[in-house]
């Protein structure tokens, strides 16, 4: 008996991530888009670049591991980028078939002379808020409806990571 589950099944039924970190679900090439931008050294401008030399399949030790947060925080320190970032997050997993996430992340990291903690929340909400709005792309559905789903019937939550206290923004649905 082929005890393999279908990859269509999969990706059709309904899923949850608990904890999803902002900083380490970019888009690589929203990452090389935003570090042209604001002028960040990256190691490669390529996709296969940095997948072999930042965000590998396989790491030897943590500190490997978490490097790639440098690169991805580096370009998480405007308003415009952090609030692209929360809703291409919340579109990706839309398109993974997921229905509820709970995204955290380091207000603090991103603080800075042009945003304080303030803007920094209120670009991440704007953002999930935005794909909340957001009717999901019919192409990307990964089951098959007539009509899109709107992300605002799927839970979205933002929790941030405090000095080890933990606030939910914006409220549960």
């Amino acid at each position: 008996m082929n005890k393999t589950i279908p990859t269509e099944f999969l990706r059709s039924i309904p899923k949850t991530d608990l904890h999803l970190h902002l900083d380490g679900s970019l888009r690589i090439p929203t990452l090389i888009e935003l570090a042209k931008r604001h002028r960040v050294k990256l190691p490669s401008h390529t996709e296969d670049g940095l997948r072999r030399l930042v965000f590998k399949d396989q790491y030897a030790n943590l500190p490997e591991y978490l490097q790639g947060f440098a690169y991805t925080c580096a370009v998480m320190q405007n308003a415009e980028s952090l609030e692209r970032i929360a809703f291409e997050l919340a579109e990706d997993n839309l398109a993974e078939g997921v229905r509820y996430i709970e995204v955290r992340y380091a207000p603090q990291l991103h603080i800075n002379d042009s945003q304080n903690m303030e803007d920094v929340v209120a670009a991440v909400c704007r953002g999930l808020g935005r794909a909340q709005k957001t009717p999901q792309p019919l192409e990307s559905r990964p089951h098959r409806r007539r009509r899109p789903i709107p992300l605002r019937h799927h839970r979205l939550r933002a929790a941030i990571h405090l000095a080890g206290l933990l606030a939910v923004l914006p409220p549960p649905l």
